[in-house]
C-alpha cells in the first residue's frame, strides 16, 4: 500500500473486505480464486494482514471477564457515574444563575455585566442543548446494551 493520498482501488477495497472477514462466501471464494494468478492482491492482502497483526499486538489489553463483573457490583461504577454528571448538571446551573445574579448586584459598568451575561447564557445553552441532544439519541444509541 503506498502512503499517497488517494481513494483506494476496487481491488483494495476487497482485499480489505476479505482481510476483515468481511466479504459473502460467493465473494470470498472468488477473491481467493484471483489470488494465486495476481501477485499484486496477493501482496496486498498479506501485507494488510499484517498490519491487522501489528494492530493486535499495540492494542491496550482488554480487563478480563471477572473484572467486569467485579466493577459491576460496586456501587461507583453505575450509580456513581450518573450521581456525578446529576451533580455537574446542578452545579453548571445553579452555579450560572448564582453568578449571573451576582454580576448585575455589583457595582461594574454595563458592558462587562452583558458580556458576562451572554457568556453564562451561552455556557447553560451549549450545556442544556447537548444534554437534550444526548438525551433524544439516547434509544437508538448502539453501544448501551454493549458489556464492555
Amino acid at each position: 500500500m503506498s502512503l499517497q493520498e488517494r481513494e483506494p482501488t476496487r481491488d483494495e477495497l476487497l482485499a480489505m473486505a476479505y482481510v476483515d472477514g468481511e466479504l459473502s462466501d460467493e465473494a470470498r471464494r472468488d477473491f481467493e480464486a484471483r489470488l494465486p494468478d495476481e501477485p499484486f492482491l496477493n501482496r496486498e492482502v498479506s501485507e494488510l494482514k499484517k498490519l491487522a497483526t501489528l494492530a493486535r499486538r499495540v492494542a491496550p489489553p482488554e480487563p478480563m471477564d471477572h473484572e467486569w463483573k467485579r466493577l459491576e457490583g460496586e456501587l461507583l461504577y453505575g450509580g456513581g457515574s450518573r450521581l456525578g454528571l446529576f451533580l455537574i448538571a446542578i452545579g453548571v446551573l445553579g452555579g450560572s444563575a448564582f453568578l449571573f445574579l451576582e454580576l448585575f448586584r455589583s457595582s461594574l459598568g454595563t458592558g462587562p455585566k452583558v458580556l458576562v451575561g451572554i457568556l453564562l447564557s451561552g455556557v447553560c445553552l451549549l450545556f442544556l442543548t447537548t444534554l437534550r441532544g444526548r438525551l433524544k439519541t439516547l434509544p437508538y444509541d448502539p453501544y448501551t446494551e454493549v458489556k464492555r
